[in-house]
């Protein structure tokens, strides 16, 4: 403002000059005479009227360095005005986003573990576990609502239960087909019920998942209802229901539901009795091997309370809350009492993402360290999907470890026995003992 001031006293300069040195001029050629008075009369003019216009200009001059001066502080107010707006936005977007990190860490520590048995007890964060209703070793029939005879044949297959075998194979049979027709021969027009029909004086109550104990749907989608089939990753645990009974019958069946033929009590103490439970003992321990992942996989898809809270989570989450409780209403209505299944959780993790365009939509419009925030709890759930992988892999391998002992067992086994036998014909002795003759 004063480079403006100044230039402007400059640019007056030369007319107060011009004013100053033409009245003395005009004063030596003129005399007082009325041409005189005109003169003075007109410079005296002329003075006023630069001396106006220099205030004009420096006025003008003052006014324009003011405007500036107004201009320039209140860009200078607005920047930082600005820079207050966007710092509190940026705090306010972090905690935020510290909040939305609070809660999926909450997620993730309530999640129960994913994996199944003792050996993957650290695939998944601390408050879960297996499901505790697995049915199979140590299964509680005597907790079912199935027919007596469907469990008297379930107990007698279960080295874990106080009964012994029958010696005679043909009785767990008989119990077997008696109780799956009573409990499970619902639908009249399969091959099945139309049999158990024809028994006479059989009466059927049948379990309203008819022929649940022979079809694999049970397993893997949830028990099911002829014409109304869909996926249900998730069955109660709760006892003495439909849903649980339909379970517990297609994991006894894939546990062979037929016992090996027993002895009696007094063969048990004879030399064969003792062998024969030593094999009974070796086939128990890989029966119960075979049937490892069928129980894992109950487990892996009953209903678990301690998966509650991050199931709360995931419903009260701003962006994809509303999809998962749309699902759940569908899928598991009882997942405030009862929870969800491990399988059913993960599912909710992934689809309420990819299958979900609310979160396609917020995450195309999310900022910078919203996205990054998401990669990392991805990746980090990732790493968790990833170890649960190597330990199925690892489990994979003992169950293809034992397969291949069978296959020995059968090609290997009987040249031994044979050998063996052949060997304890002959008194037992060393080739130095043997007769000189034959030395010789």
């Amino acid at each position: 403002m004063k480079t403006r001031l100044i230039s402007s006293a400059m640019a007056v300069t030369p007319f107060i000059m011009a004013a100053l040195y033409s009245s003395p001029a005009i004063a030596i050629k003129c005399t007082l005479t009325q041409e005189c008075i005109i003169a003075i009369d007109k410079t005296k003019a002329s003075i006023n009227s630069n001396i106006d216009q220099m205030d004009s200009n420096i006025a003008r001059e003052v006014n324009r360095a003011r405007t500036d001066i107004i201009e320039a502080l209140g860009k200078q107010t607005s920047s930082i005005s600005g820079q207050q707006a966007q710092a509190v936005e940026t705090q306010t977007r972090h905690a935020e986003e510290v909040a939305k990190a609070n809660k999926k860490m909450e997620v993730v520590r309530t999640t129960p573990k994913l994996g199944c048995g003792v050996t993957s007890s650290a695939t998944g964060p601390t408050g879960g576990g297996v499901a505790k209703t697995s049915v199979g070793q140590g299964r509680k029939a005597a907790n079912s609502s199935v027919p007596e005879r469907l469990k008297k044949a379930w107990d007698q297959s279960d080295p874990n239960a106080p009964v012994l075998p029958p010696s005679n194979p043909n009785i767990s049979r008989v119990d077997l087909g008696v109780g799956s027709c009573q409990g499970f021969a619902g639908d009249p027009n399969s091959a099945r019920g139309l049999m158990c029909r024809q028994v006479n004086g059989l009466k059927i109550d049948s379990n309203p998942y008819a022929d649940a104990d022979i079809k694999a749907e049970t397993l893997f989608d949830g028990p099911q209802q002829k014409g109304n089939e869909q996926l249900r990753l998730t069955v109660t645990a709760k006892e003495r229901t439909p849903e649980r009974d339909a379970r517990k019958a297609i994991i006894n069946q894939y546990s062979d539901p037929i016992s090996p033929p027993g002895i009696s009590a007094s063969a048990a103490s004879s030399s064969e009795g003792v062998a024969y439970i030593g094999a009974l003992t070796a086939y128990n321990a890989y029966s119960s091997l075979a049937s490892k992942p069928v129980r894992d996989w109950d487990a892996l898809t009953t209903a678990d309370p301690e998966t509650i809270p991050a199931v709360k989570a995931l419903v009260d989450d701003p962006v994809t809350g509303q999809f998962v409780a749309n699902h759940l209403k569908s899928s598991y209505p009882n997942w405030a009492s009862e929870g969800v299944s491990p399988v059913e959780l993960m599912y909710l993790e992934a689809e309420k993402r990819t299958g979900n365009p609310d979160w396609m939509v917020h995450m195309s419009g999310a900022d910078a360290p919203e996205k990054e925030a998401e990669m990392l709890f991805l990746m980090a759930y990732q790493q968790r999907f990833m170890f649960q992988q190597l330990q199925e892999t690892r489990r994979q391998n003992v169950l293809l470890g034992q397969l291949l002992s069978l296959q020995l067992k059968e090609t290997a086994f009987p040249d031994l026995e044979r050998l063996a036998a052949q060997a304890n014909k002959v008194p037992a002795r060393f080739d130095n003992q043997r007769p000189a003759s034959r030395q010789q």
